[in-house]
């Protein structure tokens, strides 16, 4: 027996062992099959040239596509890298030169004269250069489609290039035999024992004895019935606050418009699109005309997914990119967005009165908006909620001219106190419900 032990133990420490190194083999190539492409110009420097173009040419140029001046993807093929030193360099110069190609292209777009930037030199404009040609190549690349959520593309494959579902599927293999081996494993030693290995079924029959044990002690399950109860109870109160409550929704929108970039990264102002809340009730949906104040000159995204949803608001209003004009007898498509905040039929709500008169931030109300990059409801705008909020919100008097009759009666009536919305008439039942 002992030496039956002996000879079996090594073969599945080695095959064991193998398993492991295998496995660890597999998941290692597979995840250094990464590809990478670096493409730069001779001579130039593109983490220079990035700095150049963002500073300089951005606003009036893209490398794929005319904006107010031309696509400069493959200038480097057109024209000598001389000649495209002199032109950025001092193109007025160039010009009065008598230079062909230099008249060409002023001609070209009616006499528009691009800045002259002498103070660049050769170094810089060659950085420049090597900067639009990698550019260019990286978007002209070969991309996989982006998938509904833009982060996974081509059934599982990461955007590192690491396809993960046949690793997943892989692991998944690899603890099943690995399992079976344990199992396998145990079962040997147990009849080395002299003891009689049990199948999983035998072994969950078990659990009877332990449930006979449990049914016998009344404490037990009286206290087990409270218990259950309470949870029970529990989860009926909690269905039945949250009937009307739809904190959390999120649809999905016609065009995934992210407050991230706008509120966030650029800084937008709330008030730039929803201009209506200082003004009226109802804060509004800004109409196509007021995304095309920023969208008749910024056509491309921040991605290929993000340029695809900037051309759904030229499809809706007739926007032609390519010739910068509006298409003459264009029949508009309304965009047809979904309402995320619904209060019901029974509470009045008065944005301008907050926005204006309380100097109410949008984020009390709306949450981090400026961080969601899809919108959802963050508050669940229950009346409680509300009431909350007037009870413990201070009333901004200071340098408001909405409170100058108002303030020097409170400061009497409430001296040393804070005076919040409640103490002006805020919880009165006629102030939202009419």
């Amino acid at each position: 027996m002992i030496a039956m032990k002996n000879a079996l133990l090594p073969r599945f420490s080695a095959v064991f062992t193998f398993l492991i190194s295998a496995a660890f083999t597999l998941v290692s190539s597979m995840t250094m099959a990464q590809d990478s492409t670096a493409v730069a110009a001779a001579g130039g420097d593109p983490a220079v040239g990035e700095k150049l173009w963002k500073a300089n040419c951005a606003a009036c140029h893209k490398v794929d596509a005319k904006l107010i001046g031309p696509a400069l993807g493959q200038v480097t093929e057109k024209y000598d890298e001389e000649w495209l030193i002199s032109w950025i360099r001092n193109n007025q110069e160039l010009r009065e030169s008598g230079d062909a190609q230099a008249i060409a292209i002023y001609e070209e777009y009616n006499g528009l004269a691009m800045p002259n930037y002498p103070q660049f030199s050769d170094d810089d404009i060659r950085g420049l250069l090597a900067y639009i040609d990698q550019s260019y190549a990286e978007k002209m690349a070969p991309t996989v489609a982006e998938g509904d959520g833009g982060a996974v593309a081509g059934g599982g494959q990461a955007a590192g290039g690491l396809d993960i579902v046949p690793v997943l599927a892989g692991l998944v293999v690899f603890l099943i035999i690995i399992v079976f081996i344990l199992v396998r494993i145990k079962n040997l030693l147990l009849v080395m024992k002299g003891v009689e290995p049990r199948s999983f079924v035998d072994q969950i029959f078990d659990l009877r004895i332990y449930l006979e044990a449990f049914a016998a002690n009344k404490k037990l399950v009286g206290f087990a019935v409270v218990i259950v109860l309470i949870f029970a109870f529990n989860g009926l109160w909690g269905f039945l606050k949250g009937i009307g409550v739809e904190q959390n929704y999120q649809p999905t929108q016609p065009i995934a418009f992210s407050h991230e970039i706008h509120a966030g990264q650029n800084q937008v102002d709330c008030n730039y699109c929803h201009s209506s809340a200082r003004h009226s009730k109802s804060a509004g949906v800004p109409s196509a005309n007021v995304c095309m104040n920023c969208h008749m000159y910024i056509a491309e995204g921040q991605s290929e997914q993000g340029t695809k949803e900037i051309e759904k608001i030229y499809a809706a209003i007739g926007w032609d990119k390519d010739s910068r004009a509006y298409i003459e007898d264009y029949e508009e498509k309304p965009i047809e967005w979904v309402r995320i905040h619904n209060l019901p039929d029974l509470a009045y709500f008065n944005h301008s009165q907050h926005v204006v008169a309380g100097q109410v931030e949008c984020q009390t109300c709306h949450g981090p908006i400026e961080e969601m990059e899809e919108v959802y409801q963050y508050s669940s705008l229950t009346m409680g909620w509300c009431i909350n909020c007037h009870r413990e919100t201070e009333v901004k008097m200071e340098d408001n001219p909405y409170y100058d009759k108002l303030h020097d009666q409170l400061a009497e009536q409430y001296k040393g106190e804070k005076i919040t919305v409640d103490k002006i008439g805020g919880l009165e039942c006629g102030k939202c419900h009419y």
